[in-house]
């Protein structure tokens, strides 16, 4: 309590200190400034600067007035959060503040360029700082509502941690951090749009063609990035003729290619740079424009063995003239001739092996001198290939119809200055293609404050959809899934192999009579189905139990003949199957189908749902029971359950870890179960309407999200105090996406 009482004071000290600093911006600064004659800032020119600060002024009086009263009754009403949600959740706050922040760089732009102008300004802005109690400048007082939600969510999250779980005031401050940090995040959005709008204007600006002026002022357009990169011309030969700077935009349908122009103006005092002017090469759409890479992506790693001395900008960069150099399409011709050479070799050596007479520098040892010496050379020209590779792209792009009216391609290689940025990119470019494609158009929707529906421009992109049923029926229906995140190995040799950063998708589908389960790999060319196998029941549920961390030590020690023998010494998949039975199987990287236990439930009851916390799984049954599991020494599961916990009659669909307790939904109820005694805590109602059943339960902060079998809403509930929040009925949405 003294620590929230302490923390109070804070809030309201610094509340106190910014709506002064407000006030002292319009009375020192704004008020004098449009009073004077002659003006040293036009009427216009003083909006620009102190746009806003009035309406911002407006809203924190009135929050300060309901804090004053808060104080006033803190010994009865302990509460704060509800204050701070009550003043920041409306549009207004929202408005005047991204208004402000977006016009900041504008105010400051045309404060330096007063100041460089006319010394009196200069001379009115220092008066009036050296007359200041703490002397902070007028850009110090400016920077002052742009810091002012990242204080409060400091001292918020200060409070929180000092507000014990069942204090009236902890739901109400959790409530006004998500306020505020949305409040904070939408901010962002809006400066990052302007910013993006802004740059689209200074390039159109820059630019010597008149359409493309018009182009890039039309529509949505934004800009995803500009890079200076090193255009790099070949010959015939494949050999490099000459290098140019250019600059790269990639907008989010169009990549345009420029050569910057500084401009500049010869003054007494000599030659003064005025801007950049650019001289459109090329601009194409951007779903058209492809990455040709050479070899397997493997050797693009950032992890990957590069040799220092061959940097890719040795290769190019520095380039000298009248000196012509191999362009890595020559490269790789090298290649291929020293692997065919390598290939003869052998074949000229295995023949003077069956040669019958000896004769001089025509001998085994010779040739074995031919082979090693030609694996040196190989070795060489990888090396040199990776390390052209990594910062190399080359683009094939569309060029002008041929005379018969069909489409031609043009190739143009640039050299980025560091790998990273050549890999940043391209993952760039494949983003915003994916962003075009017709299954994104649609967008994901967020409502707004006004309650209007708004695309967003950054949402989660569909990337592709692929079947992944072995059998090629109908019938076949997606029930469940689970992820085993580890890594994915690719090469035959520990040295030799990169770890991809993703692992297994384990997906379970069903006829009628039987259930069907595909691995999917998630390696670097794409998601891939590498196993598919059949069960002898539907699978309804499943979930991956990750290898035990005290153990995964020990492992490496053991030889693979050893791990195969423990269940517990690897990562496994157990499925919940309609007949009333549980499968373990093995899931890690070149296991094939390996089950390491099958064992029915009491009473053979259909698994409807399962999860895993510390030694222990817990499977949701048709009958309303959940029946907990245990390890045996041997690590493997005690086919007997330890203890079976009754919760109703109806089926328990979905089960949750949270903390230290599991959620079981059965029927229209939750109920919350220890895991440490295993007995049922507590239980509320998820909806007041009778037969709705809960079909899915997923957490989010303290918050978690309950949906039903029937209807399209979704409930939202408060952990802690199982308060109900808010409903959202998706039906809208989904009818814009999917009519019908």
């Amino acid at each position: 309590q003294v620590v929230r009482r302490y923390i109070l004071g804070s809030v309201v000290d610094s509340e106190k200190n910014y709506v002064d600093a407000l006030k002292r911006i319009l009375e020192q600064y704004e008020k004098p400034l449009s009073d004077m004659e002659p003006k040293l800032l036009s009427e216009r020119k003083l909006k620009m600067v102190f746009y806003r600060i009035k309406e911002i002024l407006q809203c924190h009086s009135m929050f300060q007035i309901a804090l004053a009263s808060r104080v006033s009754e803190w010994d009865s009403i302990e509460m704060i959060g509800d204050v701070f949600v009550a003043s920041f959740s409306k549009s207004m706050v929202l408005d005047a503040y991204s208004e402000y922040v977006n016009n900041f760089s504008t105010a400051v732009g045309i404060l330096k360029k007063t100041c460089a102008t006319k010394p009196a300004f200069l001379d009115f802005l220092k008066q009036c700082q050296e007359s200041s109690p703490d002397r902070i400048t007028l850009y110090g007082l400016m920077m002052k509502p742009i810091q002012r939600f990242p204080q409060f969510i400091l001292l918020l999250q200060d409070m929180l941690k000092n507000t014990n779980k069942g204090h009236p005031d902890r739901l109400p401050l959790q409530m006004a951090l998500t306020e505020l940090e949305t409040l904070a995040e939408k901010l962002n959005e809006r400066k990052r749009d302007a910013d993006q709008r802004c740059e689209i204007k200074q390039i159109a600006k820059a630019m010597n063609e008149r359409y493309l002026n018009k182009l890039l002022s039309s529509g949505n357009r934004y800009l995803v990035r500009t890079d200076d990169m090193i255009e790099t011309v070949y010959n015939d030969k494949g050999e490099i003729v000459k290098t140019k700077e250019r600059r790269l935009f990639m907008l989010n349908d169009v990549l345009m290619c420029a050569t910057v122009n500084i401009r500049s103006s010869c003054e007494s005092g000599g030659t003064i740079s005025t801007g950049q002017r650019y001289l459109l090469k090329w601009s194409v759409p951007l779903g058209q424009v492809e990455v040709i890479e050479y070899g397997s992506s493997e050797s693009q790693g950032e992890n990957c063995r590069f040799p220092p001395q061959h940097s890719a900008e040795n290769v190019v960069i520095n380039t000298k003239p009248n000196k012509l150099y191999m362009g890595p399409g020559q490269l790789y011709q090298d290649l291929q001739n020293l692997l065919h050479d390598l290939n003869v070799v052998g074949q000229i050596s295995h023949l003077i092996g069956s040669l019958r007479g000896n004769y001089q520098n025509l001998n085994q040892s010779v040739a074995h001198d031919w082979t090693s010496g030609l694996q040196k050379l190989i070795l060489k020209k990888e090396d040199e290939i990776r390390a052209a590779d990594r910062c190399r792209i080359q683009l094939q792009l569309p060029g002008k119809q041929d005379k018969s009216g069909r489409p031609t391609f043009f190739t143009a290689v640039f050299n980025t200055f560091t790998p990273a940025i050549k890999q940043s990119w391209i993952n760039n470019l494949q983003m915003a293609k994916l962003a075009l494609v017709e299954d994104n158009l649609l967008g994901w929707f967020c409502v707004e404050d006004d309650g209007n529906q708004i695309k967003k421009e950054k949402h989660p992109l569909l990337v592709r959809h692929m079947p992944v049923m072995m059998a090629k029926q109908q019938e076949f229906k997606i029930e469940c899934a689970a992820y085993n995140p580890e890594p994915y190995l690719s090469g035959e040799t520990e040295s030799d192999s990169c770890a991809m950063e993703h692992g297994f998708l384990w997906i379970g589908s069903c006829t009628n009579q039987m259930g069907q389960i595909a691995i999917v790999s998630f390696q670097s060319s794409g998601p891939k189905v590498i196993e598919c196998f059949n069960v002898e029941s539907r699978i309804l549920c499943m979930v991956y139990i990750p290898e035990e961390e005290k153990l995964k030590e020990q492992n490496k020690a053991l030889d693979s003949e050893n791990v195969l023998a423990k269940a517990s010494n690897v990562p496994t998949i157990c499925l919940g199957m309609e007949e009333g039975s549980i499968s373990i199987y093995k899931s890690c990287q070149g296991s094939k189908k390996i089950r390491l236990q099958h064992f029915f439930t009491p009473e053979k009851s259909t698994v409807m749902s399962l999860t895993y916390m510390s030694q222990y799984l817990f499977a949701g049954l048709v009958n309303g029971n959940i029946s907990i599991y245990t390890k045996a020494e041997d690590g493997s599961w005690n086919t007997e359950p330890q203890k079976i916990v009754k919760l109703g009659v109806l089926p328990v669909r979905s089960l949750l870890v949270m903390e230290e307790t599991i959620w079981a939904a059965c029927g229209g109820q939750i109920f919350i179960i220890s895991t440490v005694t295993h007995s049922i805590e507590t239980h509320f109602e998820a909806h007041q309407e009778e037969g709705m059943v809960i079909s899915h339960m997923a957490v989010a902060g303290v918050g978690i999200w309950i949906a039903f079998t029937s209807g399209s809403t979704l409930r939202l509930f408060h952990t802690e105090t199982l308060k109900h929040l808010q409903d959202i009925n998706i039906a809208t949405p989904v009818h814009n996406m999917l009519p019908g």
